[in-house]
């Protein structure tokens, strides 16, 4: 038995939470893969476009939209990334030696009001969504769908209330961060 499973009782629940954090880990390593190589492309698109206004006089059409989708991946895939990744930004304003059982309580909630955010988030933004699918509004110049645009923002926030609620069993399972 590993460490971790003696920690935990060896149980069956502790297995499979464990599973699912590598689970999220590893899909939220290949969804900031892709959406670095969106963002990528869209500093390529942009080069492009400068190049072409340079030879040929006048803008890429639809450098914008594109740019804009690329942009999109990328911001919303890199979210459940940091989640994933504890990549977020933490201030003490109170020494946390003082009110050390305050914090620890606040440190394991984090995740669960996270997962909380998210997921109000993901309600009010498919609610958006689907109104841009409802009016079949497309992108200016290439008549992109809209939608499509919000599918990143969409997956990208259910991945990371997904990412959250995992975080936040192993918390309770075995009192350490992934």
């Amino acid at each position: 038995m590993t460490h971790r499973a003696e920690k935990s009782g060896g149980s069956r629940l502790y297995a499979a939470v464990h599973q699912m954090d590598h689970l999220m880990n590893r899909l939220t390593d290949i969804l900031a893969f892709v959406g670095m190589a969106a963002l990528i492309g869209a500093i390529a698109i942009v080069v492009v476009d400068i190049i072409w206004r340079r030879i040929g006089g006048q803008s890429l059409v639809g450098a914008v939209d594109l740019t804009q989708f690329c942009v999109m991946a990328a911001a919303s895939w890199a979210i459940p990334y940091a989640f994933s990744a504890h990549a977020h930004v933490t201030v003490d304003l109170i020494g946390k030696n003082r009110l050390r059982i305050l914090f620890k309580t606040i440190d394991r909630l984090i995740p669960l009001l996270c997962a909380g955010l998210m997921a109000f988030l993901l309600y009010l933004s498919w609610g958006r969504a689907m109104e841009q699918w409802t009016y079949g509004d497309v992108s200016q110049n290439l008549a992109i769908p809209m939608i499509l645009f919000w599918a990143f923002l969409l997956t990208g926030m259910a991945i990371s209330t997904l990412v959250c609620l995992v975080q936040f069993l192993k918390l309770l399972l075995t009192d350490e961060k992934s």
